[in-house]
């Protein structure tokens, strides 16, 4: 799997990036060993603010030939539409090649589902909720872009099949049914959905902005039979040998793009993330099969297989600058959450950097010492400022 380039349009950007886009720069005779990972909300951001010292360092590591990408648990768009964002806000040349976000891997799975549900994101028009009439561009909308830019076939999303079926969610307000069944146009009374072809695997892309809907769903095709909405398999509750007693009739697949339970947004307390719906999703799926394991896949920080990706996209940058021979001998992941970002660089030999910047607060929960000895950092700095510098300082040595 690979990440093309992003080309960024001059008109897009503000003078100072495109200067920054064109001008050469002085090398090291030596070629840099060490590179750098960044989270991005509470490391570089916090909401669509950046935070101090965010584009001075990135601006140092690109003047100094120093590689490095943002590895995020975020998601929700497509890369190529991330990344223009993230220039703007950072006003620093962000590509597609130094940018991985936790469903960028969902790419490797188109060839093995034909039909799938997209779930997370604005589930309409951005900013309006339920009350918005028509689909937004920006949400649900946008989740279901990206898979089809994927490359997935037929994509369905919790918003789509609300809008043909609004009885699903029965306890919205009557706006949520009229606009659900006909975004833009009069009401039909005599309206007859098409025909939905069965899903053959739940994305979750990112969090839903919308968890009971979203979670009914869920619910409704990992107990029909063979993925049909509306189907309830006859093998619910039976044991099925080598399947269990539930998940046994070729339900879909489940694939968390990321198990963040907590994010660090604009408000001052952490944000629950899709970590926390995850949890909410399986706590009442245990409640109806009488305890059961809800089977899923898990991608994203902190597991080996994202940082693994991870550094061979770094090793590309490097090579692609310095040649085949460079290699990155140390990585410094710089993060603001303990159970993702520093457990991750930890279990996989980086050099983890944990900032005050974001989830993790020394007056809160315990702060340091309540950390499991896996979360614990290899160093806590003030910012993102202070741990460049240090890496930096540090370089690619033991």
């Amino acid at each position: 799997m690979s990440l093309s380039v992003l080309r960024l349009h001059h008109s897009t950007l503000r003078p100072s990036l495109i200067r920054r886009l064109t001008q050469c720069r002085n090398y090291s005779s030596k070629p840099p060993d060490y590179a750098f990972a960044f989270d991005i909300d509470g490391v570089l951001l916090r909401g669509r603010t950046p935070l101090p010292g965010a584009t001075k360092s990135l601006r140092k590591l690109q003047d100094n030939h120093v590689p490095f990408i943002l590895l995020t648990n975020g998601g929700g768009k497509h890369e190529s539409e991330r990344t223009a964002e993230l220039s703007r806000l950072l006003d620093v040349p962000i590509t597609e090649d130094m940018f991985i976000q936790s469903h960028t891997p969902f790419k490797g799975l188109v060839g093995r589902y034909n039909s799938v549900l997209a779930v997370g994101g604005e589930e309409v028009g951005e900013g309006e909720g339920w009350k918005n009439d028509k689909i937004g561009k920006s949400g649900e909308g946008g989740v279901r872009e990206v898979a089809e830019r994927y490359g997935f076939k037929s994509v369905h999303t919790p918003h789509t099949l609300l809008h043909h079926h609004p009885e699903i969610w029965p306890f919205g307000c009557p706006q949520l049914h009229n606009n659900l069944h006909h975004p833009s146009s009069p009401e039909h009374p005599h309206h007859h959905p098409p025909p939905l072809s069965p899903i053959d695997a739940i994305l979750v892309f990112n969090d839903p902005r919308h968890w009971g809907p979203t979670l009914h769903v869920i619910i409704d095709l990992l107990l029909s039979a063979r993925g049909e909405l509306g189907t309830y398999s006859t093998t619910n509750g039976v044991e099925v040998p080598g399947k269990g007693k539930y998940q046994n009739n070729n339900q879909p697949d489940v694939w968390w793009s990321n198990n963040d339970l907590w994010w660090q947004g604009e408000y001052h307390l952490p944000r629950l993330g899709q970590g926390g719906f995850r949890a909410a999703v399986e706590g009442v799926w245990s409640k109806i099969t009488d305890g059961e394991e809800l089977r899923a896949t898990t991608i994203g920080k902190p597991f080996k297989e994202t940082y693994a990706y991870a550094e061979s996209v770094l090793n590309n940058l490097l090579k692609k600058d310095m040649g085949e021979q460079a290699r990155v001998k140390r990585v410094y992941m710089v993060g603001d959450n303990p159970r993702s970002d520093i457990m991750g660089a930890n279990g996989y030999g980086w050099y983890s950097l944990l900032l005050e910047t974001g989830v993790f607060n020394r007056d809160r929960e315990g702060g340091e010492a309540a950390l499991k000895d896996d979360m614990k950092p290899r160093q806590i700095l003030k910012n993102v400022e202070k741990a460049v510098d240090f890496g930096m300082s540090k370089g690619g040595t033991s």
